[in-house]
């Protein structure tokens, strides 16, 4: 194969991101703000603030607000069914207020068995607004209305799902949240299934959210299975990566969750509490994992090196073709020398190697991964211990 047929969309490939880009339009078409015609009245301000449960006239003022809108989410009018998910979640979002725990709760039996059958509906419009109102409850039936469109065989609602998860830990993560952890680690548990998802987008869209899930760092247990379910999950969409460049959304997911794991543990240094070891593992075996994974596209020739021939179309394009690539490694390493000892620090400076793209400087990088993560390599010694042949460094 020719770097330039790498380089150049093929028409299949072209079909392929019209698809993609076409169910994205489906997503933000559901999720597009609109401006309701005329404004309901609003509850009442005792009632989203109470700090004591509710009366049980104050549960049948919340109920008489909210059908008419569940009513109007139920049709097939996209405007109506925008502005009655933007009523439903105005009491949720008020920016001058505390909203009340005892009002998520009663609000939350009010919208939770409705929203929940309503995110398993055929049109993908309605289903996508009723999570979208489920992600700001943060309360147990929230997630459940979202968590019926992880199994949805659409793959906008898939999508839209993890956005609402995304959203709704961090809902979750305020004071007035009203899920507890580990109903947060039942969710993240779950979402860790559509990292196996076979649609690449539904793969980035996911990883976003575990991330988020990881970002509640007032609950230890959640932070920690967060993190497993995320490294486990992508470790396993990354073995598969051998000769051929992922789709670009894969190569977000793999970019996106190493930057963060190497954000998490810089704040370990500074202001969170240290990571539980089944975490800390899980962090090491992700990162060697990516660093291999680079280093077969590299062997493979699948990330071309930039020779002095090149024109400089071409070598733009290979440029652009290792910007995910070496932010990949370069955290992947930084990740391992946190967690790496004092002794044997880990300094190889792999983003540098992949980004200067010379034959030269590839063979470099092949050699020193070799050395960190082939058998008889710093991970198999203190404090990782890992196991040798556990990275696969052959691209067949």
């Amino acid at each position: 194969m020719t770097t330039q047929s790498m380089l150049t969309p093929a028409p299949a490939l072209l079909r392929t991101r019209f698809v993609r880009s076409a169910l994205w339009a489906v997503v933000l078409a559901a999720c597009t703000l609109a401006i309701p015609a005329a404004r309901a009245q609003d509850l009442p301000t005792e009632i989203v603030t109470s700090a004591t449960p509710l009366s049980d006239a104050q549960k049948e003022a919340i109920k008489q607000y909210a059908d008419p809108f569940l009513e109007s989410l139920r049709g097939d009018d996209a405007v109506k069914v925008r502005d009655a998910r933007v009523a439903l979640v105005r009491p949720l979002q008020r920016t001058d207020i505390a909203v009340g725990v005892p009002f998520r709760q009663a609000y939350s039996q009010v919208l939770g068995r409705p929203l929940a059958t309503l995110a398993e509906d055929k049109r993908a419009l309605n289903a996508i607004n009723a999570m979208r109102v489920g992600a700001e409850l943060a309360t147990a039936e929230g997630f459940d209305i979202i968590e019926k469109g992880f199994r949805s065989p659409s793959v906008p609602v898939r999508v839209a799902a993890a956005g609402a998860a995304s959203r709704a830990f961090v809902v979750a993560n305020s004071t007035s949240s009203a899920v507890v952890p580990k109903r947060l680690l039942d969710a993240a548990t779950q979402l860790g299934s559509l990292l196996a998802d076979p649609d690449p987008i539904v793969v980035d869209s996911a990883s976003r959210a575990l991330v988020k899930a990881m970002e509640i760092s007032r609950q230890s247990e959640v932070r920690n299975g967060a993190c497993v379910v995320l490294c486990k999950g992508i470790v396993a969409c990354a073995v598969k990566v051998t000769t051929q460049l992922p789709a670009p959304e894969m190569f977000d997911a793999f970019r996106r969750t190493s930057l963060a794991l190497r954000e998490d543990l810089t704040k370990v240094q500074a202001d969170r509490p240290s990571l539980s070891p089944e975490a800390l593992r899980a962090i090491e075996e992700l990162s060697g994992q990516l660093i291999a994974m680079v280093v077969r596209l590299v062997s493979a020739n699948a990330l071309p090196p930039i020779r002095q021939a090149d024109a400089g179309a071409e070598r733009k394009e290979k440029e652009a073709l290792r910007e995910a690539p070496s932010q990949i490694v370069g955290a992947s390493e930084q990740s391992l020398s946190l967690i790496a000892d004092k002794t044997e620090p880990i300094r190889t400076n792999f983003a540098d190697k992949i980004r200067r793209a010379s034959v030269e400087s590839d063979a470099e990088f092949v050699i020193d991964a070799r050395k960190l993560i082939g058998p008889g390599g710093r991970l198999s010694r203190p404090p990782f211990n890992l196991p040798d042949g556990l990275f696969n460094l052959n691209t067949k």
